[in-house]
């Protein structure tokens, strides 16, 4: 089983550990990367043969693309690249099938792990040294990449291949965790549902990678970790004065597009556009049966902490609704030490299907897809029926195993 410290992930309650841990600074330090230390001081890849596992949104300080970075470093011999969902260059559409490559710039073979192939296979790692993994994570249970990285890491273990994970921030913070826990049936078996923990984690992918390899293939990893991140830092390490921001995926074009994305990622899972195909993918939500202001006005009663919705109106070029007006609303992050995600994405669905039950839909499927991305049957079944987001959010609590040690003790937040 690749996840093998799943009872130490699964979440025991949601939990605010802002109580416990430092706020965040009143101006945000110079954060270093994984990757930034590691073109600092390169000894780790010295004389070694370095398979990469990355996407061009994985920036230096100076804002190369780390495959340029890390090629470019004397006595270091990059011989293959592999990439996530998206592709290396991180344009594809999200769930495309991208095939092999080659990368224009250092001419090496790319290896797409996306599709057919959802890991390296054994002969793909043989002759090297050392395999690097280097990817922006969003701080999403959904988010395909950290679950990527852990069947690379287990194929790597196989074939007695260390691994170097170069560490990122994770824009949405590291204080607030919250959501439902993930069903047991469904760990591991889709992209989306790779990760045993809560819809947001608060983790770092190298926190993952530590707390999820521990006891089972851990031996073989060793984490490049940041300086000057804390976990009170959300989206303002990317910036001015702050780290070079790339899109990390095709649709999240900004820092606050991931923010959005963070609740309206499960409006993915109904007949109800998520915005894409507009200049503002996640940020905008709607249909073209619904009326935008009346939708806002729902939901501004509800006074979810920490983000402004309006009315709006947009006409998507492609996925749902293509070519068709669209009424809504648009969705901004303004606290993010307020905003809680999770709750604002099922108030979200809770007033879509209210505001036009008989057109509103879960899309279909063995699971349906927005089970997936919430992570339990419960929260559609909930709405379905009506409920409030209230109701569902007790119903959550409810069924949500308890007593974890890691959720109560901060004990993971060591880096």
């Amino acid at each position: 089983m690749i996840l093998s410290r799943r009872a130490a992930l699964v979440a025991g309650g949601a939990l605010t550990l802002a109580a416990r841990l430092p706020a965040a600074p009143r101006t945000t330090p110079k954060v270093r990367t994984g990757l930034d230390r590691v073109l600092a001081d390169p000894t780790p890849l010295k004389g070694k043969r370095i398979g990469l596992l990355t996407h061009d949104p994985a920036l230096s300080a100076d804002g190369r693309r780390g495959v340029d970075a890390l090629a470019a470093l004397p006595g270091v011999t990059l011989s293959s690249l592999f990439a996530p969902e998206h592709g290396l260059a991180g344009t594809a559409a999200a769930g495309e099938h991208v095939g092999d490559a080659r990368d224009g710039k250092t001419g090496l073979p790319v290896f797409s792990l996306y599709g057919a192939r959802p890991a390296p296979a054994p002969a793909q790692l043989a002759g090297l040294d050392l395999l690097v993994i280097d990817l922006q994570d969003v701080g999403l249970r959904c988010y395909t990449y950290a679950g990527t990285a852990l069947k690379a890491m287990e194929v790597a273990a196989r074939v007695r291949v260390p691994v170097l994970l170069l560490d990122r921030p994770n824009p949405l913070g590291g204080l607030v965790i919250e959501g439902t826990a993930l069903e047991d049936q469904w760990v591991g078996t889709t992209p989306v549902t790779a990760l045993p923990t809560l819809y947001r984690h608060g983790l770092t992918l190298g926190e993952i990678t530590r707390y999820l390899t521990l006891g089972g293939f851990g031996w073989n990893i060793a984490v490049s970790k940041m300086d000057g991140w804390t976990r009170g830092m959300g989206t303002e390490v990317f910036g001015p004065g702050g780290l070079p921001f790339a899109s990390p995926s095709p649709n999240l074009r900004s820092p606050a597009a991931i923010l959005a994305y963070a609740a309206s990622v499960l409006v993915e899972g109904t007949n109800v556009s998520e915005g894409r195909g507009t200049d503002a993918p996640f940020e905008l939500i709607g249909a073209p049966w619904m009326d935008g202001a009346a939708l806002a006005k729902a939901l501004g009663r509800r006074k979810l902490p920490g983000i402004r919705v309006a009315p709006a109106q947009f006409t998507p070029t492609s996925s749902k609704h293509a070519g068709k007006t669209c009424g809504g609303v648009r969705l901004t992050v303004t606290d993010e030490r307020r905003y809680r995600a999770f709750d604002t994405g099922v108030a979200l669905v809770c007033a879509l299907r209210s505001h036009a039950p008989e057109r509103f839909a879960f899309l279909p499927g063995n699971p349906p897809f927005f089970d997936l991305l919430a992570g339990r049957g419960l929260v559609r079944q909930s709405i379905a029926r009506g409920c409030a987001e209230r109701t569902v959010a007790e119903a959550c609590e409810r069924d949500r195993p308890r007593g974890i040690e890691w959720q109560t003790s901060g004990r993971i937040y060591t880096s």
